[in-house]
């Protein structure tokens, strides 16, 4: 599926979606799209008239809308974008602050090709370290079920590393043992093996190298 959307329309796709997941039983009112936009009701209404002739949202006049099925891929998508780049600013750059607002102004310049690449090298999370959910939404499920953690990894197999999810609790230990991105470990019963070298390592570190196995 691919439209070409604007900044503006895919940003007001997320914030449906936003509002939906906090109530999915509740019709998305325009007078919550305009405070959470900091817009007019006005504005608002304009724009889901132009997503509803793309059969992108429903739109209920004075009551207001809810996503499509079309329109509910596309907003997992964008949201997925974003939550990717802010995992790369994060979790690997260690950007911390305004890490949401840079992500949200990079996230409409990410192609699919692009999106597919930063997915793959951070490991196909399933969320945020802070824990706001990633969507499955048309990602290749043989690549998602062969990125995990080392912490999920079967004792005695092995996996490479594609990305450090550098926690502020894990962010020392990891940068003492050595481990960067392409390197192969082992799962043991304490923790991990690099390079022959056993490093016994609390779940939380576990955690936070991310592997993909099986290719």
């Amino acid at each position: 599926m691919s439209l070409d959307l604007s900044k503006g329309e895919e940003h007001y796709l997320k914030r449906v979606l936003e509002v939906f997941e906090e109530d999915p039983s509740e019709i998305v009112k325009t007078s919550d799209l305009a405070n959470r936009l900091d817009v007019s009701p006005a504005s608002v209404t304009e724009m889901l008239k132009k997503l509803a002739s793309r059969d992108l949202v429903t739109h209920i006049p004075y009551r207001g809308s809810r996503l499509t099925s079309q329109g509910f891929i596309l907003a997992n998508k964008v949201k997925r974008r974003q939550l990717l780049i802010e995992i790369l600013l994060t979790d690997v750059v260690g950007i911390r602050s305004n890490s949401r607002r840079l992500a949200a102004n990079f996230e409409h310049h990410l192609d699919q090709e692009s999106e597919y690449e930063l997915d793959k090298a951070l490991g196909f999370p399933s969320e945020t370290l802070d824990g706001r959910k990633i969507s499955d939404i048309e990602r290749k499920k043989t690549d998602v079920q062969l990125a995990t953690n080392a912490f999920d990894m079967i004792i005695g197999t092995e996996g490479i590393v594609y990305s450090l999810r550098l926690g502020d609790s894990s962010l020392g230990e990891l940068s003492t043992i050595g481990i960067r991105i392409g390197s192969i470990v082992k799962r043991t019963e304490t923790g991990i093996n690099i390079d022959g070298i056993e490093y016994s390592l609390d779940i939380d570190t576990m955690c936070c190298i991310m592997v993909r196995q099986g290719d």
